[in-house]
Parts: C-alpha cells; sequence; structure tokens
C-alpha cells in the first residue's frame, strides 16, 4: 500500500470495461543508459542516469508530474502524471474501498517543488474508475483518471504540458518513475528495467518509493522531438503498489484500461 490517505466521499463517475491478459513472471534488473531529456523537455541532468536511483529529480523531470491534495489540506497523499487533459492515477488513491464511490475533493499540484505549487492548485470536477476496482477493488483495474478545472481560462497541459499515455506495450525494458513519498517536499526518481508478473501487471526494483509514491507514473519511449516520454503504467496494482519500499508494482495498461481513458475523455 503506497498511500497515506484514502477518500471517503463524494460524487464521481463508474464505467464499465474489460480486463486484460497476462505473462511470465521475469525479474528486473537495472538500465544500462538512458536518454539524456526529461519528460517535458529540456535536460534531465546529462546522458546516462540523469537522476539515478533514490535521487531527487531534476526540475524538467518533474514538470508534468505532480501530487494529490484533499481540498483545504497541506499534506499529499499520492502522485500524478497530466496526459492529455486529465491526470493519470491509481484508483486507490481516489476511493476508499470497495463499493465506495470516487472523491472529486481532490486537488492536484503539478510539479510540486521545495514543497511550494509553483502552478499552483487545479481542482478536480471529475473522476473516472472501473466499477469492477469500486465493488471488488480488481488490482488489474487499480488505475483512475481525473478531469480538473481550468483556471484563469486555461488547462493544465496549457501551463505545465502534457506526457502521452501508451497501452498494449510489451510491458518490458527501460522505465523512469517520478513521484513524491508522503511528507516529501521533492519529487524522487528511479530508473529500472520493468518486467511482467505471472498476472500481467508489471514490476521494477526502485529503492525508497515509501507511502505516497502511488500513483507515480512509468515513463517510457522518450520522443526527443516533442520531449515527452509515454505512461506505460502507474504505481498500484498488486499489493496497491507493493508492500515494501524496494519493488514497486503497476497494472498493465491494456484494453481496460484504455476503455477508461476512452471513457474519461468522453465524457468531459
Amino acid at each position: 500500500m503506497r498511500q497515506p490517505w484514502a477518500a471517503t466521499a463524494a460524487v464521481g463517475l463508474v464505467v464499465t470495461l474489460a480486463a486484460c491478459g497476462s505473462t511470465a513472471d521475469v525479474p528486473a534488473t537495472a538500465p544500462a543508459s538512458w536518454p539524456a531529456s526529461g519528460p517535458a523537455g529540456g535536460p534531465a541532468g546529462g546522458p546516462g542516469t540523469p537522476d539515478g536511483i533514490g535521487k531527487v529529480a531534476s526540475a524538467d523531470v518533474a514538470r508534468a508530474v505532480g501530487t494529490l491534495f484533499r481540498a483545504g489540506s497541506g499534506d499529499h497523499f499520492c502522485s500524478g502524471t497530466v496526459v492529455g487533459d486529465l491526470v493519470v492515477t491509481a484508483a486507490h488513491c481516489v476511493t476508499s474501498g470497495p463499493e465506495r464511490t470516487p472523491a472529486t475533493d481532490l486537488e492536484y499540484a503539478p510539479a510540486y517543488r521545495q514543497g511550494t505549487d509553483p502552478y499552483g492548485r487545479w481542482k478536480a470536477v471529475r473522476v473516472t474508475v472501473d466499477p469492477r476496482w469500486t465493488e471488488h477493488a480488481d488490482p488489474d483495474l487499480d488505475v483512475a483518471f481525473v478531469e480538473l478545472a481550468p483556471r484563469d481560462g486555461k488547462r493544465v497541459a496549457d501551463v505545465v504540458g502534457t506526457q502521452r499515455i501508451a497501452f498494449d506495450t510489451p510491458g518490458s525494458g527501460p522505465v523512469r518513475l517520478t513521484g513524491y513519498p508522503h511528507g516529501a517536499d521533492d519529487p524522487l526518481t528511479c530508473l529500472g528495467t520493468m518486467s511482467r508478473r505471472a498476472d500481467g501487471q508489471l514490476q521494477v526494483a526502485c529503492t525508497g518509493f515509501a507511502p505516497g509514491t502511488s500513483g507515480t507514473p512509468w515513463l517510457t519511449d522518450h520522443d526527443p522531438a516533442t520531449g515527452t516520454w509515454a505512461v506505460v503504467g502507474v504505481i498500484g496494482g498488486f499489493q496497491e503498489g507493493g508492500d515494501t519500499d524496494d519493488v514497486s508494482y503497476s497494472p498493465y495498461f491494456g484494453p481496460a484500461v484504455e476503455s477508461l481513458y476512452d471513457q474519461a475523455r468522453l465524457i468531459r
């Protein structure tokens, strides 16, 4: 379980979708090299492994990643990433458990750094999760999409940029995780190699990803032309993302999650 707080009440949208498949369980290992650019463009600290395992992420790396707060609270409890006009996070970050509705008393602070909100807080107006999560806590559907209200006539993507989202990927190879442990003033980055578990979910060995990092994006396939990365997972799923700080899990972004994303965009 990677989040210290669960939302309790409010109205949200629940959508019915399909499930995903599985493949072999393969141990995770560290990659040999990484692109030199961060997810939102600009340098990420140089070639090789610019942020390193358990290091504070550079500002460029963290620009489209942020934290979730309960409205009026000073403590962040989960991480999330801007994809299009939505924020993707873990479903267990925005629901209190089975048979509960998603909470919309949420705020999102993109690029949270040094304990401040450089781009302000953006209020959630709608949360989309699968009913199989709310009813049965299906770990394969521990994914949520949060719609944010505009600020000063601008969408969050207009202000901080956006990452891509990818589905039906191999689920193996280099991956970058950047998220916020509970109480941390800055984001943490892990560079590792993801693999598929026997149940089809993703896993990676990461150091220091303590409670609060639920919803952290799994970033791959850097595009140097746009300076963006593809989000292929979020910390969640099996054990709600992991029972230790050193191994993280994610639901596989297959047809079910793609349909959830499509539904979240359609209802905007």
